[in-house]
């Protein structure tokens, strides 16, 4: 209904040259593609929408979206220097979306992340950046015509 335009993620990772930004419809093709150099992914998690009350007649929304992005490196087998290349990758990623704004919404924050897997078809090993976004949303109703 209102979602969050993940395009601005992707033009702000891309701006912070991390590493190559890819395209996947959702985490089963993005966890499928074995990779020769770190790329991420931006995929959308979670929405929800709560109607607040409203004096001006509109349709106001509490929303909050949730978001990944998606930190592919290839690696046969976890070991230091995948952790530190995760962790760099990491905070890069952070560094690059924490705070941001897109109007109408506040800025986005970290909500968590977590090691997904080590892919042995692949030899990816996985890490996913979640983050939060809120905002309200004010929708004009629409008179029947």
């Amino acid at each position: 209904m209102f979602n969050f335009d993940l395009n601005h993620i992707e033009k702000a990772l891309n701006n912070a040259r991390i590493a190559k930004v890819g395209f996947a419809q959702d985490f089963n093709q993005a966890r499928s593609k074995s990779v020769h150099a770190p790329l991420l992914y931006v995929l959308p998690l979670d929405e929800d929408y709560q109607p607040t009350n409203s004096i001006t007649g509109q349709d106001e929304y509490a929303v909050t979206e949730l978001f990944a992005v998606m930190i592919v490196i290839p690696c046969h087998s976890a070991n230091r220097k995948t952790d530190q290349q995760i962790e760099t990758l990491r905070e890069r990623v952070k560094t690059a979306l924490a705070g941001l704004t897109f109007a109408p919404y506040e800025p986005i924050k970290l909500h968590r992340g977590r090691m997904v897997e080590l892919n042995v078809q692949t030899n990816n090993l996985i890490y996913q950046c979640q983050f939060s976004v809120s905002g309200h949303i004010t929708i004009n109703t629409k008179e029947p015509t």
